[in-house]
């Protein structure tokens, strides 16, 4: 029997609420920089690399022969304040660049914008600059939070070419769940769980081939901020961990074509990058517009034209095609010296088709999917207070899939039956968020989230429809957040998040609060504590081994939000230049979380899902060097992780019955490392090695007879089934793998470039990925089945 659910929550009187309150914030957002506009002794102004434009991220301002001095944040912005009125001498200082100086003058009240642009400029003799990584381990209050670089990305030996996800898998806390997917697994939550913005946009499904790839073009970003728990209030709606990725804004300041040309004022291209290997071929392209700039960036592979050429050689006709491609870019307007516009956009789809053919008839399978996102974002800084960040965006993810099966018989003909499932989410997102610089002290942070989403789930049969589902929630956010600095050595940052979900009749709170503490120069303590709500989820099976698509999902009407919180305390040291160690326990109580539900009725929408709790704890040591010859870092950690879920639903959780269980995602040991070394000015050379403890699984204690499947009419018991175990109650082996990577610097016909070649698994180490069980002898046999092999590959990269 068909069936058909349509759930679309009308309460008009909550939204007006929520109406009302995006009002109030959009009214104390560009009304309270006008009647606090007047402020004593400020500076701000924004650094840039001179030879692209690009934004220097967490570079060291100061007045000289005073303490004050502030960093830039992500998009280059710095602020000083608290300046008594006098001369100065304004100095701006990032490793591999010059230092930048000017002087100023501060009057009182005076509120003075000084940009300033860095030139290029290797390191030479005992200069001291104040590192990247020095300011964010001055200035970040998070704990558990890691910034990479697209050179770190690029120098660790991936699947192929350079991911991002590949390079997070192998920081501590962070788990992979087999070769074959490149999604995150942090501190035993489930992909899920993580929140992944690209220029602050959500990415729902950021995969390719159902997660080998991750869908970003490393090429075209800039920056990577990670954080693996105790996130603050600006970022919501995620149980684990948070994902902010910048891409880059593209070189405003050279110019290749167009020398001389009126059309030279308004647009021209300064830079292409290109890069040919084994999976794929890519390039980005960016540039200057008038008043602004733009960056756009391609990849496809080509599968297909490798099937396509194969059997050509052959004499055949392929059975099928895969590829997927990237389309992403992004365009900067600047209005004004206090305002600019930033359009982004991103598209990335998969492509695969199989054609099987025979006498007695065929199969046709058609699937694509893929994401969407368009944005648009106002940044408004009227004075050295205040920062308003409002963006408008959307983001779908789409899944399409078509089966047609055709069968001929001698008597009844050519007959086919259509199989189609499509799988739809579309969010609209409106959010601002306000930065008030208040005083030497304190830095509040506030702002708005509203998201309403559209999601289907259809599956049909010819013109039978045998399951639909459409809901349309929306959620409201508001959050809160100050910066606090008591002293030279003690930092704290509460904040509190308030959400309301439309098919949940209540307000969630969520506070939280991050703690710093120099126990001296180079020795930090850190602590944060917070409650997290998650009101979206996907509905996956924890025993299910390869993942292709994920179905999201917001939390039904009839269950609670996914809950945790977070108990996090560490400790990092600073042990020179570029080189840092840290050491972090953590707590995660899972309050509440949803699993499917074994024994649900197909026809009753309300027991698809079953509740339960959780635990995850754990210590992680990071060592991590960034600069000189080698760099790289060492990770390890131990974590444990358990489930209690009642599958029965008959009052009581037990772990004979499978319902006390470690997740597939428990792994108590694992061991990272990754290294680069720099052999001259040419040459590089890489290796990464990953060991950990074998993930649970469930077993097999036998087989039994079963009427399911196609059995005879005669015997319909004749198939034979699997007999499972208690749940997860024993482990594959441990794994390991070793990669290994060298890299080139070459010039061809002119063209600057890096030849690359790198080994996976070079020790073709077998790693378990599942076991096949054979039931038709006796006894039964079994067969374990491989993640990567040995694999060689090699790539090719260009820039003009």
């Amino acid at each position: 029997m068909a069936r058909h659910t349509k759930l679309v929550a009308h309460t008009p009187l909550r939204y007006r609420f929520s109406i009302m309150l995006m009002c109030i914030c959009l009214v104390l957002t560009y009304a309270t920089p006008v009647l606090f506009a007047q402020s004593n002794g400020r500076i701000s102004g924004y650094l840039r690399d001179a030879d692209t434009g690009e934004p220097l991220k967490y570079a060291n301002v100061v007045l000289q022969g005073t303490a004050r001095g502030a960093a830039s944040n992500v998009h280059g912005f710095y602020v000083i304040i608290g300046i008594p009125p006098g001369n100065y001498r304004l100095r701006a200082m990032m490793m591999g660049y010059e230092t930048g100086e000017q002087d100023v003058t501060v009057t009182p009240g005076g509120d003075l914008r000084v940009d300033m642009e860095l030139n290029v400029k290797a390191i030479v003799g005992e200069e001291v600059i104040i590192t990247a990584d020095r300011v964010r381990f001055e200035e970040m209050v998070e704990t558990s939070r890691i910034n990479l670089t697209m050179k770190e990305i690029k120098s660790t030996p991936a699947f192929v070419e350079a991911d991002l996800f590949r390079t997070l898998q192998m920081m501590p806390g962070v788990q992979a769940t087999n070769d074959f997917s490149s999604a995150l697994v942090v501190r035993g939550g489930s992909p899920d769980e993580n929140l992944v913005l690209l220029d602050g946009i959500e990415v729902y499904n950021p995969f390719h081939l159902g997660g080998i790839f991750s869908t970003f073009n490393a090429d075209a970003l800039a920056n990577a901020e990670f954080m693996a728990g105790g996130f603050p209030s600006p970022y919501g709606n995620r149980n684990s961990s948070v994902l902010e990725i910048t891409s880059k804004e593209g070189n405003s300041k050279k110019a290749l074509l167009f020398k001389g040309r009126p059309i030279a004022n308004y647009w021209n291209l300064s830079q292409l990058h290109g890069e040919v290997s084994l999976l794929s071929s890519k390039f980005l392209a960016e540039g200057p517009i008038r008043n602004g700039s733009w960056m756009f960036a391609w990849r496809r592979t080509y599968y297909d034209q490798l099937v396509n050429l194969y059997y050509w050689y052959k004499g055949g006709e392929p059975i099928g095609a895969y590829y997927f491609r990237d389309i992403h870019g992004k365009a900067i307007y600047n209005l004004s010296a206090t305002d600019r516009l930033v359009f982004a956009t991103y598209n990335g789809r998969d492509f695969a088709t199989v054609e099987l053919e025979g006498d007695d008839g065929g199969i046709n399978l058609d699937l694509n999917w893929g994401n969407n996102t368009y944005s648009v974002q106002w940044r408004h800084v009227p004075n050295s207070k205040f920062i308003s960040l409002l963006s408008l965006a959307n983001t779908s993810y789409d899944w399409d899939f078509y089966v047609g099966i055709t069968q001929v018989d001698t008597s009844a003909g050519e007959t086919s039956t259509n199989i189609v499932q499509t799988v739809g989410l579309n969010d609209w997102t409106v959010k601002e968020k306000l930065e008030w610089y208040l005083n030497t002290e304190h830095t509040i942070t506030a702002g708005f989230e509203f998201k309403t989403l559209g999601m289907h789930i259809r599956q049909a049969i010819g013109d039978l429809t045998m399951f639909k589902r459409e809901q349309n929630p929306y959620i409201l956010s508001l959050y809160a957040q100050d910066r606090w600095q008591l002293g030279p050595a003690l930092s704290l940052q509460p904040g509190i998040r308030l959400s309301s979900y439309e098919l949940h009749p209540r307000l969630y709170v969520e506070p939280r609060i991050g703690l710093k503490y120099f126990l001296n120069r180079d020795l930090a303590l850190k602590g944060s504590w917070g409650i997290y709500k998650q009101f979206l989820f996907t509905s996956t099976s924890d025993d299910q081994v390869l993942n292709f698509v994920d179905f999201w999902l917001p939390i039904p009407r009839e269950n609670h939000a996914q809950s945790t919180h977070h108990f996090i305390l560490g400790l990092e040291q600073w042990l020179g230049e570029g080189f840092f160690m840290s050491l972090v326990a953590y707590y995660k109580p899972y309050d509440n979380l949803l699993d499917i539900n074994p024994h649900g009725d197909p026809s009753i929408m309300e027991d698809d899902f079953v509740e339960g709790t959780g635990t995850a704890w754990g210590v992680e040591f990071l060592a991590k060097k960034s600069r000189g010859k080698l760099t790289g870092w060492l990770g390890y950690t131990y974590a444990r992780l358990e489930r209690e879920v009642d599958f029965n639903s008959d009052g009581q959780v037990l772990r004979a019955a499978g319902e006390i269980y470690p997740p597939k995602y428990d792994r108590p040991h694992t061991l990272n490392m990754v290294i680069s070394y720099r052999l001259g000015t040419k040459r590089t050379i890489g290796l990464t090695l990953s060991m950990s403890s074998g993930q649970p699984y469930t077993p097999v204690w036998g087989k039994t007879y079963t009427q399911s499947g196609f059995g005879s009419y005669t015997n319909p018991y004749e198939n034979l089934a699997t007999l499972p175990g208690r749940k997860h109650s024993a482990r594959l082996p441990n794994y390991f793998r070793c990669d290994i990577s060298w890299t080139r610097d070459i010039r061809l016909f002119g063209i600057e470039g890096k030849f690359k070649f790198q080994v996976l698994n070079v020790t073709n180490h077998f790693n378990t990925l599942l076991y096949v069980w054979d039931h038709s002898n006796s006894p039964s046999s079994v067969d374990a089945v491989s993640m990567f092999p040995i694999l060689p590959t090699f790539g090719l990269e260009f820039r003009i």
